[in-house]
């Protein structure tokens, strides 16, 4: 997990050093996003002193990045909804000062010492499905605990949450079921997805006053969220009942093993004519 999130971060970096398109920094972004919930995740077997130098270093790049990347939404929102030529030239402006700080902290030794820093996890007696499922249901549990979104701060508290659960479900899914854990997910992506236009509407708000309705917004969130919370968590064993098959198997053996005369004869099946 830890080479995929890395590998993203760097691809990307490259990218945005050398080109202006924004989807560079926010794939970057995600990638570290990613390799922070990887470090939550598996806490329990990395070294301590490596994993905390890590999200320290992530946690000193991530304001600077997040600046450039809201600048390159806010100007997305304001082309597509025809704003005044000034503001959008304004806001330009802005995201030229915020990439240019983005691109000094890419280009920076404290970031190029990232992919350096060792974490090789010790071994651990637990299967994969084990220790995924400990870790799901702390991540699950403290998002379940952030259930408000009566303001933007309670919104972007909820909206951290769903995607560190989401990425730990990502990283643990080949333990489970594929149907199971991909509709959990699918409506993990639905929260997220609704509580990250509420996030760029209160960006916009905060930058430059630029304002939109949240009402249906925040009714869809309401609806995602009735969904999630109905759908069962899939790295929760359910007790099963026995397959039909070795249901009719058992019973064979049963009456293979009864005396003759125990057993009861079959009726005939109706044919249709």
């Amino acid at each position: 997990m830890r080479r995929a999130a890395l590998e993203q971060i760097e691809t990307n970096a490259r990218g945005a050093l050398s080109a202006e398109d924004p989807e560079f920094l926010h794939q970057l972004r995600v990638g570290m996003r990613r390799l922070r919930a990887a470090l939550r995740a598996f806490r329990p077997i990395l070294p301590r002193k490596e994993a905390n130098r890590v999200r320290d270093s992530l946690r000193a790049l991530s304001p600077t990045l997040g600046r450039a990347r809201d600048w390159d939404v806010l100007i997305a929102r304001l082309k597509a909804a025809r704003a005044a030529p000034k503001l959008i030239a304004r806001v330009k402006g802005k995201r030229a000062k915020a990439r240019q700080k983005a691109m000094r902290a890419l280009d920076s030794k404290k970031f190029a010492r990232l992919s350096r820093i060792a974490l090789e996890p010790r071994d651990t007696s637990q299967s994969l499905a084990e220790f995924g499922a400990a870790a799901l249901e702390r991540a699950h549990r403290k998002l379940i605990r952030q259930a408000h979104w009566s303001n933007a701060g309670e919104r972007h508290a909820l909206r951290i949450r769903v995607k560190r659960l989401r990425y730990s479900c990502e990283f643990f899914a080949p333990a489970f079921s594929k149907q199971e854990s991909a509709r959990f997910i699918s409506d993990l992506k639905a929260l997220q997805e609704t509580l990250g236009e509420l996030n760029d509407i209160a960006v916009g708000r905060r930058l430059v006053g630029f304002d939109a309705d949240e009402a249906a917004l925040l009714s869809r969130l309401e609806r995602a969220w009735t969904r999630f919370v109905a759908r069962a968590p899939f790295w929760r064993a359910p007790a099963r009942r026995p397959r039909r098959a070795a249901i009719r198997s058992r019973s064979r053996e049963s009456a293979a093993r009864a005396p003759s005369g125990s057993r009861r004869p079959r009726k005939p099946e109706a044919r249709s004519p």
